[in-house]
């Protein structure tokens, strides 16, 4: 018996050491298509990139505005039968696409890795990025999503997926692509729209770090 047990126990931790999230394997097949190899290091949940390609010799950045119409809600457990479904309004777009650049700002210009460019060339990488998927742990904090002004408590904010995609500016190939599962807040607090902004702007400071840091260290390979 104590055999058995011992089996099924290996069995079982193999299985999850290799489990492979949704969005990691969307981009492993894209990564497969393009060409692109995995990168052992990788700062995200998974990060795929070109081996023909010299990146110390790109200089220069072109970035895309964030985009947010594949984002996928998945409902929260605690949404009651009748309330609005959970939805990215136009304030909230705007604030997503402000904090993200802020982000992009601090990290990859600010920080002396790449000059700031508006048009392709043989220099100039472009660099586009979209939240996939959104799991909140609660309704809304507004009317539609609150309609009592009640107060809602949760471990976090929930759950926000991104990907990033890099290309070569000149030729539109695909020469990097990473995604990556972010927790929005870990401990017990009022889930209000203050703090679910604090950490939206706080998930995409930790991405963008996390870039700045693989495409460093890439360009030195």
């Amino acid at each position: 018996m104590k055999y058995t047990f011992f089996i099924i126990f290996i069995m079982i931790g193999f299985t999850a050491c290799n489990f492979t999230k949704p969005h990691e394997k969307v981009a492993q097949e894209q990564a497969q298509h393009a060409g692109l190899s995995a990168d052992a290091k990788s700062h995200f949940d998974a990060t795929f990139i070109s081996p023909a390609v010299n990146f110390a010799q790109y200089k220069k950045l072109k970035v895309d505005d964030l985009d947010l119409t594949q984002a996928k809600i998945i409902k929260p457990d605690t949404q009651a039968i009748g309330q609005d479904l959970w939805e990215l309004n136009d304030e909230d777009k705007h604030y997503y696409q402000a904090k993200y650049s802020a982000a992009v700002q601090k990290s990859l210009f600010d920080s002396g890795l790449y000059l700031t460019a508006t048009d392709v060339g043989v220099d100039t990488l472009r660099l586009k990025a979209k939240i996939t998927q959104i799991a909140p742990h609660a309704s809304k904090d507004d009317f539609k999503g609150r309609p009592n002004l009640m107060k809602v408590y949760s471990e976090g904010f929930g759950r926000m997926t991104v990907v990033f995609e890099i290309y070569d500016s000149v030729s539109d190939k695909l020469v990097a692509t990473a995604t990556d599962e972010h927790d929005l807040g870990s401990i017990w607090e009022e889930n209000n729209r203050a703090q679910n902004n604090l950490q939206i702007r706080l998930a995409f400071d930790f991405w963008l770090n996390n870039l700045g840091k693989e495409l460093a260290e890439t360009a030195k390979k």
